[in-house]
């Protein structure tokens, strides 16, 4: 069996015990999957695997690999306690300045897991209603000249986590698939706003609306950069605790936001390489465009920083970022043309927003922000 089939085939026992045991366990190099797992961010997941495997009695880890694993876990455990903290900090800041919000991706997502600890934290990301100008005049008015894209303005950074205050919480090329997806975010956030989560103090999404936010935000992230198992992962929890009865996208209208392809692949992986239900599913799977996505994670890891094609998996400024994504746009031109096509023309339009949109004053660097404003 081939490595990284193996490893896959371990995430699904690790994301599913009634899922089979991988017959070839016992030869399971566990260092090259710990790396594996870190390049991917899934080490949670996999610890989870593993932790029952070990109290089977099935498999044994040497004393090293034990305590590696386990102060990555402990680790990830600990940013996302801390992360929740600053999360309900954030929310009530912007509530108490009368702003509605809900919070996006990370530790949203991770209130889909089994216990919301296994999903390995980032940026924390904040949707906040009134549109962009009103949104961006607000942060101007407390912290001038922060950077600020057709979607997100960049917040301030408190301890090891960067604020990201979207006004739209995402976007297409295609002009008509993202005036669509815009008309379709702006039609439910106020179920978003108002899905108060009682245990935690925010709001965050609900099931509907992420079906279509995270899987155009992966879409993106294929496109652009490249994406990892982390966010296959949190559609697999997605689906799989989606309640029963309540409403699901139809696979019209992902076919009408320009994201059926993707989906179709998306589902193909979820399905035959994780073994999510046949009846979980949004559409029908296509095993070509799955296999695509597959290679794209394999090959490149989280958001793509291990892929060495196209001048290396990080760009470092401007010049080899817009090379990268060309070459993506090359790439996977025959596979979502619709997307590929028009992302060179969202470039130069979004350069001209953001000279539009330019700050009036340069951000002092040596500037110290109190997180008690």
């Amino acid at each position: 069996m081939d490595e990284k089939e193996s490893y896959l085939q371990f995430l699904r026992y690790s994301l599913d015990e009634k899922a089979p045991i991988p017959s070839d366990i016992s030869q399971m190099d566990w260092e090259k999957l710990y790396l594996f797992a870190r390049n991917q961010t899934v080490e949670s997941t996999y610890w989870q695997g593993i932790e029952r495997l070990d109290r089977m009695g099935v498999v044994k880890l040497s004393e090293t690999a034990v305590l590696t694993w386990m102060a990555r876990v402990k680790k990830v455990e600990k940013k996302n306690r801390t992360a929740y903290k600053k999360v309900g900090w954030v929310w009530n800041n912007f509530k108490r300045e009368g702003f509605r919000s809900c919070v996006l991706k990370g530790q949203g997502n991770a209130l889909l897991y089994p216990t919301p600890f296994l999903r390995t934290s980032g940026d924390i990301d904040i949707w906040v209603e009134g549109g962009d100008k009103k949104v961006i005049a607000y942060i101007d008015s407390i912290m001038p000249g922060r950077k600020r894209s057709y979607h997100h303005i960049e917040f301030i950074k408190t301890g090891d986590y960067p604020i990201e205050v979207h006004y739209r919480p995402s976007w297409m090329s295609n002009p008509i698939h993202n005036k669509r997806l815009q008309a379709w975010f702006e039609s439910k956030s106020d179920r978003c706003f108002s899905h108060l989560n009682e245990e935690w103090g925010f709001c965050s999404p609900t099931y509907e609306f992420n079906t279509i936010y995270l899987l155009s935000h992966l879409y993106s992230h294929l496109l652009r950069e490249g994406v990892g198992l982390r966010h296959i992962v949190d559609y697999y929890h997605l689906l799989n605790t989606y309640p029963d009865g309540e409403r699901k996208p139809t696979e019209k209208e992902i076919r009408a936001l320009g994201m059926h392809k993707i989906c179709s692949g998306l589902m193909w992986v979820l399905h035959d390489v994780l073994g999510l239900k046949e009846e979980k599913l949004l559409c029908k799977p296509n095993e070509r465009i799955g296999k695509l996505l597959l290679n794209e994670i394999l090959t490149g890891g989280n958001f793509g920083k291990y892929d060495d094609r196209a001048m290396g998996g990080v760009s470092s400024n401007s010049f080899q970022h817009n090379v990268k994504v060309s070459w993506r746009d090359l790439h996977l031109l025959r596979y979502f043309p619709s997307e590929c096509l028009f992302e060179p023309y969202y470039r130069l339009w979004h350069y001209f927003w953001r000279l539009r949109h330019k700050p009036k004053v340069t951000p002092e660097s040596t500037t110290q922000h109190s997180e008690d404003h």
